[in-house]
């Protein structure tokens, strides 16, 4: 667990006005929602990252926790803040 690098992971995410009937001068204005992720890319596919914000070790054994998948089409930016964390 310890070589899995902790990243900082700017994505987009879908948004509504959630106001019912909109306009389409409204509809021009409307925009994604910047988002910031902190944690461990676990997992990765063609098509997504998963991501834990947690880790717990407890007598030897691993969890995750809080998991995020987040599809590459929508990742602006990765940076890894630790390759090792410990």
């Amino acid at each position: 667990m310890k070589n899995i690098p902790l990243v900082f992971i700017k994505w987009q995410d879908i948004t509504s006005s959630h106001t019912g009937w909109i306009n389409e001068a409204d509809i021009a204005k409307l925009k994604t929602a910047t988002c910031y992720s902190v944690g461990w890319i676990m997992k990765e596919d063609d098509k997504n990252y998963y991501v834990v914000s947690a880790l717990v070790e407890h007598d030897g054994e691993w969890s995750q926790g809080f998991d995020t998948v987040i599809p590459k089409g929508v990742v602006d930016s990765i940076k890894i803040l630790r390759k090792r964390w410990w």
